[in-house]
């Protein structure tokens, strides 16, 4: 249940999200996010049994990201990803205000599960020889009701992708780490930090310190500063706490 009221956008938006929910059905889940409503950004949201989500969950960590890096991401992204044993063909449209921020973003997740297995029946039936190998689904995307869940997922992904454990890893190492939280939006909402420090054995102020190094490198790099670039806790959560997906 929301505790303040949509804003005009927002409001505009709720019958194209019931609409597209009755065009394609039960299995495609339509979600709206307020992005000043971090990390508590979904308003609207249909059909939310495909994710699991509801009325004022969180972002996935693909959609930090994206969020993190506004210019470099396409406003219109298709993709295939995966949650919970689905395989869900998505859909992630940003949504700009007059100036080119960032105000909200509406997503589109269809679990196309069946029709896949259904496709690999036909194909076994049909099939001469042997079968070339699937395409794989890109990794799986985190869906949660819980920020903190989101944030540990992409600490997660990251330790996984370097192939060390925090206990082995060199000062430099570990500010990879934080570079790639950081690529990735996990900054973008309050107290991420700290969860960082606790996973990577250092003290908050050690993760301040690298980020601050990080951004500098960026600015100093020839990209102008944005307000990404201001530090974690400045960014505002629409007074709700971090605790509690696209």
């Amino acid at each position: 249940m929301l505790k303040q009221p949509l804003d005009a956008r927002m409001q505009a938006l709720l019958p194209v999200v019931q609409g597209l929910a009755e065009m394609f059905g039960p299995d495609c889940e339509v979600v709206l996010h307020d992005v000043g409503r971090l990390p508590h950004s979904i308003v609207a949201i249909e059909n939310g049994a495909v994710t699991g989500r509801t009325v004022g969950d969180v972002p996935t960590d693909r959609m930090l990201r994206n969020l993190r890096n506004p210019d470099e991401t396409q406003d219109v992204r298709l993709y295939v990803s995966s949650h919970d044993g689905k395989i869900l063909k998505s859909l992630a449209v940003t949504l700009r205000d007059e100036d080119g921020e960032p105000f909200g973003l509406l997503g589109l997740n269809f679990d196309i599960s069946e029709i896949v297995q259904a496709q690999r029946t036909l194909a076994n039936v049909t099939a001469v020889g042997r079968l070339g190998s699937d395409n794989a689904p890109e990794a799986g995307e985190i869906f949660t009701a819980d920020i903190r869940e989101v944030v540990a997922g992409m600490i997660t992904k990251i330790l996984a992708e370097m192939g060390k454990t925090p206990a082995a890893m060199s000062r430099e190492e570990k500010m990879e780490v934080v570079k790639r939280l950081e690529e990735r939006g996990a900054f973008l909402v309050k107290r991420s930090a700290e969860q960082v420090a606790e996973a990577l054995d250092l003290s908050r102020y050690t993760i301040f310190s690298y980020l601050k190094e990080i951004r500098h490198g960026d600015v100093s790099g020839g990209r102008p500063p944005r307000a990404s670039d201001r530090p974690a806790n400045s960014i505002r959560t629409a007074g709700r706490s971090t605790g509690g997906k696209k």
